[in-house]
């Protein structure tokens, strides 16, 4: 651990103190002798300790260890859970790596109470890779950010500080914070209607049916892999699902949301290519109505690393470059193409979302324009 305070000593002054719980800070011990100024240094530490309520002062390390685990040692999330807020377990695991990755190198052996807005805010503006040293993204920084707010949060909570320092850094205004959608030109070399081409790009029907799902419906990638044949409404071409594909366990979630936000189903509409090779995956597989109709070799469900490998192999023989798109910019292509074309209330309806998401909407203003045209017979009548 670092050292709880340390001396300085300039010349024609006293020795001064810097102490770890009060940071940037220096404080004149009134001596030239370096013994008396540590008596002077400890008296004033266990001073300053005793004046905080009598509590334990802890580092941010004994505070924050396990923090986000499933032991839950400040029970933040069973708090959660009780307002209903629902997460998945990569939510947890996602933070708890920020905390180990960023957060406890730069703060871990600091008493809580030192932390100051200001020294996190140094801090998060300076943020690289954890390994690499390069720049992180603005979104990631934030995401960072974000977690040691929930655990100061819970530190002012409990009264072992007075308020959360990192509520006061502000977010970074994230650039390019839009995922680029697939253009219509894309999606035609994508998804060829010749068949014999369809899964020449696609390598078999399974990923071509996979991939033509979620252009069709906008479903995200868990979606997609948790469907089954009993899903499919042939007699309105169509899909309805609650449940999706857990990206580590690969296991079935008996829900599609990370929390309770949103819709707790997911319907779509399959266009007569997609149902033709549906219907084709169910009898040369001969699935089962409960079973599910997407497997990878051994018999797993897709994850999303899997088909986003299947995505960058597919595209090369495509031609089409992904320049860092992945399979879920697909959704963002429906989105945007559905956009001002469909009234509000379906386009909310097939996308699961309770409000408009301008990220997901990648119009151009000449596409705006165009479809507001039929406004502008009322607007010249009005001249």
């Amino acid at each position: 651990m670092k050292s709880k305070y340390r001396f300085r000593h300039q010349k024609g002054r006293y020795i001064q103190v810097s102490f770890a719980h009060i940071p940037g800070k220096w404080a004149s011990t009134g001596t030239h002798n370096q013994t008396e100024a540590v008596l002077w240094a400890e008296n004033k530490l266990e001073e300053d300790l005793k004046g905080m309520n009598n509590k334990k002062i802890y580092t941010f390390r004994e505070f924050s260890e396990n923090f986000f685990s499933t032991e839950d040692p400040h029970n933040w999330r069973k708090r959660q859970e009780s307002r209903n807020h629902y997460y998945e377990d990569s939510f947890y695991l996602q933070h708890e790596s920020r905390l180990k990755m960023y957060i406890l190198p730069a703060f871990g052996d600091y008493l809580i109470t030192a932390i100051n807005d200001v020294m996190i805010d140094d801090w998060f503006l300076d943020l690289t890779k954890a390994k690499t040293h390069k720049k992180l993204a603005d979104g990631t920084k934030n995401k960072i950010l974000k977690c040691l707010r929930i655990i100061m949060e819970e530190a002012r909570r409990q009264h072992l500080i007075d308020r959360n320092p990192a509520k006061d850094v502000l977010l970074i205004n994230e650039r390019n914070k839009k995922r680029e959608p697939f253009t219509d030109i894309d999606l035609f070399k994508m998804f060829p209607k010749e068949e014999n081409d369809l899964l020449y790009i696609w390598g078999n029907r399974t990923w071509a049916t996979y991939f033509l799902i979620m252009r069709d419906t906008g479903f995200r990638p868990g979606e997609v892999a948790a469907l089954t044949p009993s899903n499919i409404s042939y007699d309105h071409q169509g899909v309805y699902t609650e449940r999706s594909i857990d990206y580590r366990t690969r296991e079935i979630k008996e829900r599609i949301k990370t929390s309770n936000k949103g819709f707790q189903y997911k319907v779509g509409l399959l266009t007569k290519q997609t149902i033709t090779q549906l219907r084709k995956l169910i009898d040369e597989k001969n699935i089962p109505d409960d079973n599910l109709l997407f497997r990878v070799k051994g018999g797993n469900a897709i994850i999303p690393d899997s088909a986003n490998k299947h995505l960058k192999l597919s595209m090369e023989r495509a031609e089409v470059d992904l320049a860092g798109r992945t399979q879920y910019s697909l959704r963002h292509s429906f989105e945007t193409a559905l956009a001002g074309n469909v009234d509000q209330k379906i386009l909310l309806e097939l996308m699961a979302h309770t409000n408009y998401r301008p990220e997901y909407d990648h119009r151009s203003p000449e596409d705006i324009l165009r479809q507001l045209q039929p406004a502008l017979e009322v607007i010249e009548n009005r001249s």
